[in-house]
């Protein structure tokens, strides 16, 4: 568990607020010595208690390296050693020491996990014990009866409120980190379901377009090539009778009929094209964005940085987009030219298709277009992003990540296509190819 640098400062200010206490109290007890109690055990109380602190000032020489778990090992050792030797010579500061070997338990809450936890509480535990045990049960020492009964109350009253205190204090501040982790935990989960709301209706709009696209296909079979097909083949069966009639209008049929194949094989050519071109598959990105603006009716100035061959479903998804904008910007901008650029960043692959057409107001629903090629980037991880005004033209700005996914920013695959108001007109450099 890596330290944050809020909770290294926090162990600090702890650190240095117990050696303060523990510097204050061996200067009480050696004023003490001089003007009360005359008892020479209180001078070796005194020693103990400031080595104490000074083996809790030690504690801030790995913190500054951001060693928190050494920092708290040396913290805790100060506080377990100076609460059973108080306890055994000084009987009646027990519950005082009692405080003080309860703070390494509540504080590795906050620092340590798992086993280290465990000894944390069970140190702390047996320590505690000890403690009372030791204030209890005996006074070898014989300070405690020879330390004035007000000294003594005086003594607790000052020093147990501000180790009760720095108890507390540990004790919220875990309160607030766990309460600002679960709040974390809710809007992540909050997000989640989110994405999951939306996973589930981009699904549902994958599969509607799924069926639209095979019934298309089955209409353009059907109505095109199919019909074409059945044409030719009643062609050819009345060639067949002609071969013996009429050779020369024979040779005429077939030649209308080769006319006919050759319609038919364009038109299926062009539908497979809509499916998954093949020069996509073949030659990549570049060349089939080129072949595919061969055929666009707009003039169309190229931007074209080879990304490289990636994983087909990344090169189909910028493919596809970059088609369904361009036919957005055919359809509905009214634009008289538009620029295409694709490139490759270290870690993704981008695309952008702008326009300098009417633009659209980004506050008004989104396009059934921009969801296409929202759940296509999607779907790969990638993003969209739309930036229009009205009369000011359409930017679209697409990618999707190309490294391994275990290498992958945490991303949310579904999240809604950013849209906003362009700051002026579309780019002027937009020269026809």
């Amino acid at each position: 568990m890596t330290p944050t640098d809020e909770q290294v400062a926090r162990l600090r200010v702890l650190i240095l607020v117990d050696c303060a206490t523990a510097f204050t109290a061996a200067v009480l007890m050696f004023v003490s010595w001089i003007l009360w109690v005359d008892s020479p055990v209180l001078p070796v109380v005194t020693v103990a208690v400031a080595v104490a602190g000074a083996v809790m000032a030690r504690a801030l020489w790995p913190l500054r390296r951001g060693d928190v778990p050494q920092a708290v090992l040396w913290w805790a050792a100060a506080n377990w050693g100076i609460a059973i030797v108080a306890a055994a010579i000084a009987t009646f500061a027990w519950p005082l020491m009692m405080l003080a070997a309860l703070l390494p338990a509540v504080l590795a809450t906050a620092t340590a996990t798992g086993r280290a936890l465990t000894w944390y509480v069970i140190g702390s535990v047996a320590v505690c014990t000890a403690v009372v045990a030791l204030g209890v049960l005996q006074d070898v020492s014989g300070l405690t009866e020879k330390t004035p009964l007000g000294l003594q109350h005086w003594l607790l009253a000052l020093f147990i409120p501000a180790m009760a205190a720095m108890v507390g204090l540990i004790v919220l501040q875990n309160s607030l980190r766990l309460q600002g982790a679960l709040a974390g935990a809710l809007e992540a989960q909050r997000e989640l379901a989110d994405q999951a709301e939306e996973l589930r209706r981009s699904r549902a709009r994958v599969v509607a377009a799924t069926d639209r696209e095979r019934r298309r296909i089955e209409r353009d079979l059907h109505d095109g090539a199919q019909q074409g097909l059945i044409s030719i083949g009643i062609g050819l069966a009345g060639v067949t009778s002609l071969c013996r009639t009429d050779p020369d209008a024979a040779v005429a049929a077939l030649t209308d009929l080769r006319r006919q194949l050759h319609l038919a094989h364009d038109e299926v050519r062009n539908l497979a094209q809509g499916v998954y071109p093949p020069v996509l598959s073949e030659h990549g990105l570049v060349e089939a964005l080129r072949s595919a603006v061969d055929r666009y009716a707009l003039p169309v100035t190229l931007d074209l940085h080879d990304p490289g061959r990636h994983p087909s479903e990344l090169e189909a998804a910028v493919y596809f987009c970059c088609i369904e904008a361009l036919q957005n910007a055919a359809k509905h901008s009214g634009a008289s030219r538009v620029r295409v650029s694709l490139g490759a960043d270290e870690d993704s692959m981008w695309f952008t298709v702008a326009d300098d057409g009417i633009g659209f107001d980004p506050d008004a629903p989104g396009s059934g277009g921009m969801v296409n090629m929202q759940d296509r980037l999607g779907a790969s991880g990638g993003t969209l992003r739309v930036e229009s005004s009205p009369g000011g033209g359409t930017t679209v700005h697409g990618s999707v990540p190309t490294s391994p996914p275990a290498q992958r920013p945490t991303a949310r695959p579904l999240a809604r296509p950013v849209v906003r108001r362009a700051a002026g007109p579309a780019p002027a450099d937009l020269t026809p190819r």
